[in-house]
């Protein structure tokens, strides 16, 4: 039984990596000119996906990017992906683990009026990063260690801007790695025996 046991850790450990997907986002890239992969809500006054004429350094006039210059109120772009996997449903004692990254810019168009901005990446519903009042050229963001346990699973991307726009580019989410989360039965256990086990120790102490 536990011959049996140590095969399946390995086999998770080593097995699962080649069942990982490329990139579970739909059109990251916006090499297709549309949203129409996406899903816009809040302020979408703003938003438009063209060729990144922004003349920053790290710009390139052939690359389809995706910009937002919502002001009154957040803008939001957002996807379901499938984030299933061999390993993502609820109960299973294993679970996926994500990787998101994206290039960001936040251009400037005042030179004059104060940076004030805020940007928001969540992931089934949570924010898992954050920036306000940034100013700059494009910028590779990596995210890691993203959980979830829906078989689909929203990623968002919230920009409001007052005097300049936020770009995106090459969003790429990926399945990069296993973990083993214990069972709330197990947990609950675990957690018992710990405190019968200090309870113990602390008893012994008095006593003696």
């Amino acid at each position: 039984m536990r011959k049996l046991f140590s095969a399946l850790l390995c086999a998770a450990a080593f097995g699962a990596p080649s069942a990982f997907a490329a990139n579970l986002v739909t059109d990251g890239d916006f090499s297709s000119g549309t949203l129409a992969a996406w899903t816009q809500s809040g302020d979408t006054s703003a938003q438009t996906v063209g060729y990144d004429y922004s003349g920053s350094p790290k710009s390139n006039l052939f690359d389809m990017v995706f910009s937002d210059g919502a002001y009154l109120s957040p803008g939001i772009l957002g996807q379901q992906v499938n984030t299933s996997g061999q390993y993502g449903q609820l109960g299973s004692p294993w679970h996926d683990v994500y990787t998101l990254s994206f290039d960001l810019q936040r251009y400037h168009a005042s030179m004059t009026d104060p940076v004030v901005n805020e940007s928001k990446v969540l992931f089934d519903g949570k924010v898992v990063w954050q920036q306000t009042n940034t100013d700059g050229d494009w910028t590779h963001i990596t995210i890691t260690n993203l959980l979830t346990y829906h078989p689909q699973t929203w990623l968002q991307f919230s920009n409001q801007n007052y005097y300049d726009y936020t770009a995106i580019d090459h969003v790429l989410l990926e399945r990069t790695g296993v973990i083993a989360v214990p069972e709330p039965s197990s947990a609950l256990m675990l957690s018992l025996g710990l405190g019968m086990l200090l309870a113990g120790c602390a008893k012994r102490r008095r006593s003696s």
